[in-house]
C-alpha cells in the first residue's frame, strides 16, 4: 500500500492519452491478460473520521468510471455523480466545503497491465509510515501544548490523528484489481513528557468473485495514546450500473 508519485508526468502527456482513451479498441482484455469491465461502472468511497467528542465526519462520493486499454495498461475514466456528508451540526461549514469539493483531478488513473496504480491525479502524495511516525514526532514537539495531562493527551492524539490520515489521500496500489493480501502495521510515536502514541494501519480488500477486479476494500487508520483512540477508515465498492 504504498502512495502514488508522478502527478506532474500525467498533466505533461494527458494530450496524447486521451487521444488514445477513445481510439482503442473496446475489447482487448484478453491481450492484455487481465479481465475488466467492459461496461461503466460505480465505483463508491465512504470516508468516516472519528472525532474529540466521539461524533463522526463521514463523506460518501460516488462516479461512474470506464476502463479503456492504453498502451500496455489500461486507464480509468470517471466523472463524480454523487456526493453525501454527515456531519455533526458544529463541523457545517467543513460539511459544506466537502459537498462542494471537485474531484475532477482524480482522473485518469492509470494501471499497469496487470492492475496495479501506476499513476492518479490528486492522489499523489507519498506518505509511508515512517515518515508519518517523524512528521508526528516533529509536529507535537514544535508546538506549546497545554499543561494539565489530560489536554495534552488529547491534543497529542489529534495530532496524531491528523498525520495517520495522510495514508488515506492515496490511493491503494491495487485497489481496481485487489492482489488478495491484506497488510497491518503498527508503528511506535516517542511524545514529550514521557507519553507514547501509536498507529495502526490496515487494509484489506475482496474482489468479485470469477472477475478479478475490486468489489470491497476496506482501509483503517487507528491512533492511540493510552487508552484513548480515535479511528478513521475508508470503504471502497466498485458494481455494475
Amino acid at each position: 500500500m504504498r502512495g502514488i508519485t508522478r502527478r506532474g508526468a500525467l498533466r505533461g502527456c494527458a494530450a496524447g492519452m486521451l487521444a488514445g482513451y477513445f481510439s482503442a479498441p473496446a475489447l482487448l482484455s484478453a491481450a492484455h491478460g487481465l479481465d475488466i469491465p467492459l461496461r461503466p461502472m460505480r465505483l463508491v468511497r465512504r470516508l468516516e473520521r472519528g472525532m474529540r467528542d466521539g461524533a463522526i465526519l463521514a463523506v460518501e462520493r460516488a462516479w461512474q468510471i470506464e476502463f479503456k486499454p492504453q498502451g500496455s495498461g489500461f486507464a480509468v475514466l470517471g466523472q463524480q455523480v454523487s456526493v453525501t456528508v454527515d456531519a455533526p451540526r458544529q463541523l457545517a461549514s467543513i460539511a459544506e466545503i466537502e459537498r462542494s469539493r471537485s474531484t475532477a483531478d482524480m482522473f485518469p488513473i492509470l494501471l499497469s497491465a496487470n492492475g496495479v496504480i501506476a499513476a492518479a491525479g490528486q492522489y499523489t502524495k507519498h506518505q509511508d509510515l515512517a515518515a508519518a511516525v517523524r512528521e508526528a514526532e516533529t509536529m507535537i514537539a514544535d508546538r506549546p501544548i497545554p499543561a494539565a495531562a489530560k489536554s495534552q493527551q488529547m491534543l497529542y492524539l489529534s495530532q496524531l490523528q491528523r498525520t495517520g490520515t495522510t495514508f488515506l489521500k492515496q490511493l491503494p496500489r491495487d485497489l481496481f484489481f485487489p492482489a488478495g493480501e491484506g497488510m497491518r502495521a503498527v508503528r511506535s510515536v516517542e511524545l514529550p513528557g514521557g507519553m507514547s502514541g501509536e498507529f495502526e494501519i490496515t487494509y484489506d480488500a475482496r474482489s468479485k468473485p470469477g472477475r478479478g477486479w475490486l468489489e470491497y476494500a476496506v482501509r483503517r487508520v487507528v491512533t492511540r495514546i493510552g487508552q484513548s483512540q480515535r479511528l478513521s477508515r475508508e470503504v471502497w465498492s466498485m458494481s455494475s450500473i
